[in-house]
């Protein structure tokens, strides 16, 4: 849950940037992990005057960001020279505009939860809006004098290149002293820092007794860490494929830098600020968060060590992830397991996880809503109790009227309907059938195909007090059911468990159909294409193709759920 007080320090810290780097409301509930309305509410009573939604940077907007320039760093003067200076450990670095990506490295290594923009749009941004760069949260960029002269200790001798970038110094003590450069800092070792090229290639020689630490370029048999475009070009005039399709068994770069770079690929992965997020998943992270909760910024990857979690709720280990349709198709990249593989990986790791298609928030936004309450265990609707509605057979129009309205699956092709009622209002539906799609038909076996309760409305008991109905009219010897896993967190601990059902069986995930053209908002069912079905509406068709290679060809693309629990039921379980 998020946090209830906030010290008289941070509220002033709260106003400071607000007025001059934040200017978000959300963006400062984050980072002091309360509420966005406590933080206006804040604002408001220290007389500050909150920006109008939309409007939070004036000179931040898209096309402002997106033609201007990121502005670079340099001294005065040429007798002073900037430096990055580590606010933690006072470490220097030359590199202060961040070329060489040395800083994004050292924070990554210092820092334990660092905030790293993506992309140069966000860098921009940021620039723009706060008048620094990124990085300058964790260093401060310091002018300093260069010394003028460096001088030879053998002699005297002065020279202006202090780091030998000309190699004039050790031209010198070639020739004037008739000694290497190996000997001259063996004398004077503090001289040292002065050559840079000189550490690395010392450095280099060592590495290199570890053959894990080196490639040889199969052209001129010279040891690398790293195989280059720029030593391949220069040195040969080959770029790295025409190199890779002349030896397609060597590699370019030594094991122990390609290691390396996996590993800072997936450092700077893991910290990397996203680039975006979808309006529909801000609404859903805006109506928890009101809710009284503390949802992680958008897009975690630290908790499946990179892999993108877009909404987590740390106090009750709850992950959500918003799938918009289109996104979460197998064309961009979405297989059959991938829905499924992300949600165990997130139980292995303590936490439940549902997935939100886009057309059950966007469609039916208070159904969603409501979900996410049970949840979250907030109980804020009418409280019924089980024993004081009565158990009805209803008619088919009266049940479908009532799933559209109060269940995400909407109607149902079920032959018989129960509907509960408390002072003549209908608040609850269950419906069976005993002719199955799922399975074979079974007599004396009957599926419960739908359970409903009207939104907003609580009533504890209510499925055990139809099922009992349902068994008394019927004497089933078995009913069955199936439970979407995208929204049935734990599989052992739910309705179907408490109502005495018992998990027989976990179904892999199934598809539906999706055509953007045809309809952005919905996911046909796989039962409606079938080939005998696609026949009919599509004669012309090769049918000696599959059925995916006939409904690519008409434009459709699949889209996997997680797949089912199944539950059971014997009656000798029913007292």
């Amino acid at each position: 849950m998020s946090k209830t007080d906030l010290s008289n320090d941070e509220i002033s810290k709260i106003i400071k940037m607000y007025s001059t780097e934040i200017k978000s409301t959300h963006e400062l509930g984050k980072r002091f992990k309360v509420g966005h309305k406590k933080i206006s509410k804040i604002l408001k009573s220290n007389g500050i005057l909150l920006n109008k939604r939309g409007g939070q940077e004036k000179n931040g907007n898209s096309k402002i960001i997106e033609k201007s320039k990121i502005n670079r760093y340099a001294p005065d003067s040429k007798n002073r020279k900037l430096v990055a200076i580590c606010k933690k450990t006072q470490k220097k670095f030359n590199d202060i505009n961040n070329l060489s990506g040395a800083l994004t490295e050292h924070i990554i290594k210092t820092y334990n939860d660092p905030v790293i923009p993506l992309n140069n749009y966000q860098r921009k941004k940021i620039e723009i809006i706060s008048g620094k760069k990124w990085f300058e949260e964790y260093f401060d960029i310091v002018e300093i004098e260069v010394e003028n002269v460096r001088t030879c200790k053998l002699c005297g001798w002065e020279t202006k290149d202090h780091d030998n970038k000309t190699g004039c110094f050790e031209i010198h003590i070639q020739n004037i002293h008739d000694i290497s450069l190996d000997e001259y800092l063996s004398q004077f070792p503090d001289d040292i820092h002065y050559h840079k090229k000189f550490i690395k290639n010392k450095k280099t020689e060592t590495d290199f007794l570890n053959d894990q630490n080196f490639v040889i370029c199969s052209l001129c048999n010279q040891k690398m860490k790293v195989i280059s475009n720029t030593h391949l070009k220069s040195k040969h005039n080959m770029s790295s494929r025409e190199y890779k399709l002349r030896y397609p068994n060597e590699k370019l770069s030594s094991q122990a830098t390609s290691l390396i770079f996996s590993k800072n690929t997936s450092i700077a992965n893991i910290n990397a600020v996203p680039s975006w997020s979808s309006q529909n998943e801000i609404e859903i992270k805006n109506f928890i968060e009101d809710l009284g909760f503390e949802v992680e910024k958008s897009r975690n990857r630290k908790l499946l060590n990179g892999k993108e979690i877009d909404l987590i709720i740390p106090s009750v280990r709850l992950a959500i992830e918003y799938d918009g349709l289109y996104y979460h198709t197998e064309k961009m990249g979405k297989n059959s397991s991938y829905h499924l593989n992300k949600t165990i990986e997130c139980n292995n790791v303590g936490y439940k996880l549902i997935h939100i298609f886009e057309d059950e928030w966007v469609l039916n936004k208070n159904m969603v809503k409501n979900k996410i309450k049970h949840l979250l265990k907030i109980n804020d609707g009418i409280k019924i109790g089980a024993r004081k509605t009565e158990i009805k057979k209803i008619e088919f129009k009266e049940k479908s009227v009532f799933l559209d309205n109060n269940h995400l699956q909407g109607n149902d092709s079920s032959i018989i309907s129960y509907g509960a009622y408390f002072n003549d209002i209908l608040i609850g539906v269950m419906t069976f059938n005993d002719k199955r799609n799922m399975t074979k038909s079974i007599a004396g076996e009957f599926e419960l195909t739908r359970y409903a309760v009207k939104q907003d409305y609580i009533v504890n008991g209510l499925a055990s007090k139809i099922i009992k109905r349902f068994i008394n009219d019927y004497s089933p010897k078995k009913i069955i059911s199936f439970a979407d896993r995208r929204w049935t967190p734990d599989g052992n601990n739910n309705l179907y468990t408490h109502m005495g059902f018992k998990l027989c069986e976990i179904i892999r995930p199934g598809y539906s159909y999706y055509n953007s053209k045809v309809d952005r908002y919905k996911r046909f069912h796989k039962f409606g294409f079938g080939k005998n079905s696609l026949k009919r509406k599509f004669p012309e068709l090769d049918f000696s193709k599959t059925e995916k290679e006939l409904m690519t060809e008409l434009g459709y693309d699949r889209i996997w759920d997680c797949g089912l629990f199944k539950y059971e039921l014997t009656i000798s379980n029913i007292d």
